[in-house]
């Protein structure tokens, strides 16, 4: 029997599959933040949203939400369509 080769991936595999946070030119974990606020963690969302960059609140005004436009979630088929 022949030893079974077992490659582990690392971060950027796993990164890459986090199509939000990819398409943000700064890259804030956006599902990580609304997940914080839905947890009721807003002190941990904020700080979520304001680590990647210096200038949150001025991205916050002007941003165009490219991971709105990126998130898997809008790829899912919903109970209503046919």
């Amino acid at each position: 029997m022949q030893p079974l080769k077992v490659e582990v991936p690392g971060e950027s595999y796993h990164a890459g599959l986090i199509s939000c946070q990819m398409a943000c030119p700064v890259r804030t974990d956006a599902r990580g933040y609304v997940r914080a606020i839905a947890e009721g963690r807003f002190e941990e969302a904020y700080l979520i949203a304001r680590v990647p960059h210096p200038f949150a609140s001025i991205c916050g005004r002007i941003c165009g939400a490219p991971c709105e436009a990126a998130c898997r979630r809008g790829k899912v088929p919903s109970i209503d369509d046919d």
